[in-house]
C-alpha cells in the first residue's frame, strides 16, 4: 500500500468511529415552554387572546401524549 492510500483508510476510519460516536450521544431534549414564555413572545400582538395561547397549550400538550 501507498502512502496515499493508508492515509485515506485512516480518515475512513476516523469518519466511522465519528458516526459511530454520535449515535452514542442522546438526541437533545426540547426545552418545556411555559404559558409565560408564550405570553411573552406574543406580548404586544392586538389579534391574540389568552384563550388562543390556552388553546394551543392543550393542542400542543395532546401532541405530546
Amino acid at each position: 500500500m501507498t502512502k496515499d492510500a493508508i492515509l485515506n483508510e485512516l480518515k475512513l476510519i476516523e469518519l466511522r468511529l465519528n458516526t459511530l460516536k454520535a449515535r452514542l450521544v442522546p438526541e437533545p431534549v426540547s426545552v418545556p415552554r411555559t404559558s409565560a414564555d408564550l405570553y411573552g413572545i406574543l406580548k404586544g400582538s392586538d389579534d391574540i387572546t389568552a384563550e388562543d395561547i390556552d388553546a394551543v397549550k392543550i393542542r400542543f400538550r395532546e401532541r405530546t401524549v
